[in-house]
């Protein structure tokens, strides 16, 4: 009787024991899983707080140009609007900045605490490394700079790339074999280089062509650009690169009464003279500033000077290059298929780096 009381007791110990295991192996699992959803949650909640972040970016997006120059201006406004519509930022914009006004206007513009500020023009470069010193927290881009600091971007795309297959369609089309070139401010390093892709390209495809060559000292003055082109004109020309904004549109007016054929700059200028303006060097508002932004968002934004070049087409996502050569638009069918093959030939050939284009 004795042996079976405790054979009873030892079984009923063992039950208890049993249940208290699992009692704690639940109540175990209940904490495990409360903490991960309660981490999961706040990373949840964290992410959400970066995406908030990054939605409600301000910037302010600032130049010298006129948005209504059909050309630099123009692509200003268009990168803007492309920015709006890709990262939902919130995108406030100034043009026709007088040049001795740029560093107060930057100033002015970082006061009001935008998170990043675009400077477009190279005379923006210096001010915007000065008044970024006072303004660590604020992501400054300069387009077409050749600045950086801790907090400066610059952009300075190859637009000779693309002017070297302006050159070199010209000169394979000229009948007169002298084409010429009709530039802003030659001050400016980047219009140089955009003329010396410009005459690389015309004498790689024929060594006789003469490229004619002014400059205006001045970016908005339609008569000036007019009057230059008729000049080079009556020496010859038959095809005309304009690189001279609201200048350029007197440039391609010339051209239009002169029965000669111009190239546009910047934005597809087609439109202002369609039986004129053959094609147009253009740069991608649509992937302009797609590098530094992604840079922002991943929080590794670097001080540095970012140098693409051109890209087969308009918006190529295979491609990190912000330049591209317009359609022919109604010249389509007047350009011989071996000139365009070579053309063709040719942009890929810079791509794939076996032409290097004066730098």
């Amino acid at each position: 009787m004795k042996n079976e009381m405790i054979k009873i007791i030892h079984l009923l110990i063992q039950r208890r024991l049993f249940c208290i295991s699992v009692i704690v192996f639940f109540s175990l699992i209940l904490i495990v899983t409360c903490n991960f959803h309660q981490e999961g949650y706040a990373q949840n909640l964290n992410q959400s707080s970066q995406t908030l972040d990054v939605k409600s970016l301000r910037v302010a997006y600032l130049t010298d140009g006129l948005f209504s120059d059909a050309g630099w201006g123009a692509f200003a406004y268009n990168a803007g609007q492309e920015i709006i519509s890709k990262y939902g930022y919130e995108v406030t914009f100034l043009d026709n900045v007088s040049i001795p006004n740029i560093e107060t206007t930057l100033k002015e513009y970082a006061d009001k605490e935008y998170d990043i500020i675009i400077a477009q023009g190279y005379e923006w470069g210096d001010p915007v490394i000065q008044v970024a010193k006072e303004y660590p927290e604020i992501k400054f881009i300069v387009f077409t700079g050749l600045v950086k600091s801790e907090n400066v971007v610059s952009i300075f795309p190859r637009q000779q790339e693309a002017t070297y297959l302006l050159g070199a369609l010209a000169g394979m089309l000229s009948k007169n074999h002298t084409i010429g070139f009709i530039g802003g401010d030659e001050k400016y390093p980047n219009l140089k280089k955009i003329y010396e892709g410009y005459k690389q390209g015309a004498l790689d495809v024929n060594s006789s062509t003469k490229i004619l060559e002014t400059y205006l000292g001045d970016w908005d003055n339609e008569t000036k650009g007019k009057s230059a082109a008729q000049s080079q004109i009556e020496q010859g020309a038959d095809f005309i690169l304009h690189v001279a904004d609201t200048a350029g549109q007197g440039v391609i007016q010339a051209a239009k009464e002169k029965g000669i054929y111009a190239f546009g700059a910047v934005s597809d200028q087609n439109k202002l003279a369609p039986e004129t303006v053959v094609t147009s060097f253009v740069l991608d508002p649509v992937k302009a500033y797609d590098y530094v932004i992604n840079m922002i968002r991943m929080n590794n934004f670097t001080g540095m000077i970012y140098t693409p070049g051109i890209e087969s087409a308009k918006n190529s996502t295979s491609e990190d290059g912000i330049l591209y050569i317009a359609p022919f638009h109604g010249f389509q069918n007047k350009i011989p298929k071996d000139i365009q093959d070579k053309f063709l030939h040719l942009s890929q050939e810079i791509r794939n780096k076996k032409i290097i284009v004066s730098e």
